[in-house]
């Protein structure tokens, strides 16, 4: 894999494998609470991410891509679809904001901090990051996703093999069909930005391989995550079931997982509103009103927003379909 397609495929992951993702919160909504099922919407939830990475990616390599604004334009076939899906992308990558910054107060608040000084602090370095706008942002996912995805791996692997834990609940393709939809939206701000970084490899091995490792790692917190629905944040218990004092080594990957997100969210949302040195000030103001979000807490708002704004952003992925339809049609003309 090349450097480009390296930074591609984390870039991907970094933007999806954030505060519901790396605490098993999300996974326990959507998949670990419909017992067996939720296997089946785990694998539906692969292929899409992988299909989603690749074809978002092709459409940023082919077209005048560069914020994710321009590829609404390309996927959609209405205007007033595209102000539409803008506005509920505005409204995702804000609540993100608010959702991560709750996580990050979480795991502060373990270390003896304050809430709201946690959530502050968090902030602050989430700006300090992205003092130089996309390269910050890459750079980031660059040093933090591998050491994550490696932590969130070992953990849950552990788990799998000799349950600490146990239990079922019950329902799963609908959810799959939300996940994808919620991430998407997400992941399509993050990879939009990304044009100087592709080429046909990258493309293909960014968005397929950043794809399936965001799969093996749904599969994993899937089976680790059995029976922990009272947890507000189930991977941590883990880590506190496994690892004893030095629990304090996960809530660390847990923090570089929450930023990462947190740094998509607000990246994405700058890069739409504004350009150049207002882009600093946009920043600023979104994460101040992420601060007031996270007041609500890290598990109401993942209950709560993810389903809601994953039917809301379900328009992308109709988006991509049809893109992908059009583009089908044309190959087979020009044989």
């Amino acid at each position: 894999m090349s450097k480009n397609s390296f930074a591609v495929a984390m870039t991907y992951c970094g933007a999806v494998i954030g505060a519901g993702f790396a605490t098993g919160r999300e996974v326990v909504d959507f998949f670990s609470g419909y017992g067996n099922r939720g296997l089946a919407g785990v694998g539906l939830a692969t292929l899409m991410f992988a299909w989603v990475g690749v074809v978002i990616l092709d459409v940023t390599h082919r077209n005048p891509v560069y914020s994710y604004l321009d590829l609404l334009k390309i996927v959609l076939p209405w205007k007033w679809l595209v102000l539409l899906t803008d506005f509920m992308f505005l409204a995702t990558l804000l609540a993100g904001v608010g959702v991560m910054t709750a996580a990050g107060g979480t795991v502060l608040k373990g270390w003896g901090l304050r809430y709201a000084i946690g959530c502050a602090g968090f902030l602050a370095l989430c700006i300090l990051l992205l003092r130089t706008g996309g390269k910050g942002f890459i750079k980031a996912n660059c040093w933090l996703v591998p050491g994550m995805a490696a932590a969130i791996l070992i953990l849950c692997i552990a788990q799998v093999s000799v349950p600490a834990l146990g239990g079922y609940v019950r329902g799963p393709f609908s959810s799959a069909l939300l996940y994808v939809s919620l991430n998407t939206a997400i992941a399509g701000v993050a990879m939009s930005t990304l044009k100087d970084k592709l080429d046909q490899q990258a493309v293909l091995l960014g968005g397929f391989g950043g794809g399936l490792l965001i799969g093996l790692l749904l599969l994993v917190i899937y089976g680790a995550t059995a029976g922990m629905e009272s947890y507000e944040i189930p991977l941590l218990r883990l880590a506190e079931i496994w690892l004893g004092k030095w629990q304090w080594v996960y809530a660390l990957v847990l923090f570089a997982a929450v930023l990462t997100t947190a740094l998509a969210n607000l990246h994405g949302l700058a890069s739409r509103v504004v350009k150049g040195r207002e882009y600093w000030l946009c920043v600023i103001g979104t994460a101040c009103a992420g601060f007031i979000i996270a007041q609500c807490g890290f598990a109401s708002l993942v209950a709560f927003l993810y389903p809601l704004l994953g039917l809301c952003n379900i328009v992308l992925l109709a988006g991509l379909c049809y893109y992908s339809l059009n583009k089908c049609k044309i190959v087979r003309r020009n044989r």
